[in-house]
């Protein structure tokens, strides 16, 4: 039985691997060392006319926030180079702290030992530590993100309003850091409706929202700056990004498949009706056909894409040169779905979790979608805000077994992208 003294030692041990990677440059994610240039460059463009720039950003031309390019620029300006990424990667270390604080009130870690190691698979994700190290603006969303989660929570078990207005605070700003999070405001308005209905507190909730999102209201509808994130948005059709964030979703819930089955494998009655339904196989085939004649990722190019679309995709098409085992992983990444999202779900809280499942499919309506959008931030949702019993249950009754599964699966994926940035 661990203790205190040994968590103590494991996340100093991971703490020190991440300064080993900050030394070492690390991006095992691909890309992120591309995107920092990139970001060095815009920053280099916009710095010595920050107001002018700021007023015009199309001219900029950039898809990310002007915001986190302010963050940016400040963090380089005040502190160099080696210190901005320094400050910026203990920053992102909130979101395994967050993890832990957010998890303590859900389920009291000291009935629960096992669930204190849970935040340490962050440390082994390749785009949680290629973003820490290079000022990546998803990543930094991410941990405002979980920050708003936690006053959500806080919220919960004291019904304080400044809680709600923490919540609120750290949500806008992950949303002026990376727009697509607002979207996450919906999740939120829905919960505290359901929690409070059309109460005192849930009308301060709708103000402390106006009052935040004024300034981006002003600046891309009345100052009409707007083409800077307005030409990046649908450059594939809906089904082929709901398929890629469908196989990516499907991707991160392996663990929980797994240790759901091994739990009722005995039950060979209750494990059936789980794992078969013939109106979701129905519905499965008829999505799987469909992937032969509309998906289409190249964008209108001749090329196959294989810089972004998820790990089932760029198996598919480095393996075997089509799209074929992309669209039955997708399609089996669908049936899955369907069948949790329908048997593990109470009403109301499938309507709140059917909301995250769409914010999920939403943030990549750019029509690039890249595996690191969802990682780490499909943890910080499945962990934290999901209500399926199907992912709860996991949470809520893990045995250190149950940790080791989760870590040694993202170990994997770390190996993986290891093997895929040094060899391919």
């Amino acid at each position: 039985m661990l203790n205190n003294r040994n968590f103590f030692y494991i996340y100093l041990f991971l703490y020190f691997s991440l300064l080993v990677g900050f030394y070492l440059n690390e991006d095992f994610a691909g890309g992120a060392l591309m995107d920092y240039m990139h970001h060095t460059e815009k920053m280099n463009i916009m710095q010595n006319e920050i107001i002018d720039k700021f007023l015009n950003y199309n001219e900029v031309e950039t898809p990310h926030s002007p915001v986190y390019l302010l963050y940016f620029i400040f963090l380089n300006n005040m502190f160099g180079i080696y210190g901005a990424k320094l400050i910026n990667m203990h920053f992102i270390l909130f979101i395994p702290f967050f993890i832990y604080l957010t998890l303590n009130l859900k389920f009291d870690l000291k009935k629960n030992s096992s669930l204190i190691l849970l935040p340490a698979i962050f440390f082994i994700s390749p785009y949680f530590r290629a973003g820490a190290f290079t000022i990546d603006d998803n990543i930094l969303a991410v941990t405002l993100l979980t920050i708003s989660i936690y006053f959500f929570f806080r919220y919960e078990k004291s019904n304080e309003l400044k809680f709600i207005f923490f919540n609120t605070l750290f949500l806008s700003l992950a949303a002026y850091i990376r727009p697509i999070f607002c979207l996450f405001g919906f999740y939120f308005f829905i919960s505290f409706y359901f929690k409070l209905g059309l109460n005192k507190n849930f009308f301060y909730y709708m103000f402390f929202n106006i009052i935040l999102s004024i300034p981006a209201f002003y600046y891309t509808i009345i100052l009409d700056v707007n083409d800077w994130f307005q030409n990046y948005y649908s450059r594939v059709n809906i089904l082929t990004c709901v398929s890629i964030i469908i196989s990516i979703i499907f991707f991160y819930s392996l663990p929980f498949l797994f240790l759901n089955i091994s739990r009722i494998q005995k039950n060979k009655i209750k494990l059936k009706l789980f794992l078969f339904d013939k109106k979701v196989l129905l519905l499965s085939l008829i999505f799987f056909f469909s992937l032969f004649f509309l998906f289409d990722y190249s964008g209108g190019s001749s090329r196959l894409i294989t810089y972004s679309g998820g790990i089932f995709y760029k198996f598919s098409i480095l393996l075997f040169k089509n799209n074929y085992f992309f669209y039955l992983t997708s399609a089996i990444g669908f049936y899955f779905i369907f069948i949790t999202f329908t048997k593990f779900s109470q009403k109301k809280d499938l309507i709140l979790d059917v909301t995250l499942l769409l914010i999920l499919i939403f943030m990549g309506i750019h029509g690039r979608i890249y595996h690191e959008i969802y990682d780490p931030l499909f943890y910080v949702l499945f962990f934290l805000l999901i209500k399926n019993n199907f992912y709860k249950s996991v949470i809520q009754n893990m045995k250190f077994i149950s940790f080791m599964f989760f870590f040694l699966f993202y170990l994997s994926f770390f190996i993986l992208s290891i093997i895929k940035e040094v060899y391919l």
